[in-house]
């Protein structure tokens, strides 16, 4: 289904709204910015980020409806962390750090109990290769 320009403004607008309040999360606790949408010829992280002696690789998605996981592709996957491992390589990141992968669901705000923002840490996990 392919999406008319509007559609596609709004779901570009959504998820750059969705990785703004993300990334005010993660700097409220204790998180700093290394980089914000993070090119590589294998893939985009959406933000890298620090916390004492670890790198997180964190995918943010925005979902309309309850119930969807958020959670990328196995593909999707596979390319997050070749851009992962492309952001090590190219900033000569000491292997002294950890690294992980989390993924931030973020909802619309309505009056159920959960919460609009979910934090996955160690969403999935990397191949060493």
């Amino acid at each position: 289904m392919n999406r008319s320009p509007p559609d596609r403004q709004r779901a570009e607008l959504a998820g750059r709204l969705a990785e703004w309040l993300a990334l005010c999360y993660l700097t409220l606790t204790g998180h700093r910015l290394l980089a914000r949408r993070f090119q590589s010829s294998f893939g985009e992280i959406d933000l890298v980020l620090r916390r004492r002696k670890v790198i997180i690789f964190c995918e943010v998605k925005f979902r309309h409806r309850q119930g969807d996981d958020g959670l990328p592709s196995p593909r999707q996957r596979r390319r997050i962390c070749r851009a992962a491992r492309d952001f090590i390589r190219q900033r000569r990141i000491s292997p002294e750090f950890d690294f992980r992968i989390d993924l931030i669901r973020i909802s619309r705000l309505s009056l159920r109990k959960t919460p609009p923002l979910n934090h996955l840490r160690d969403a999935w996990w990397c191949d060493q290769g």
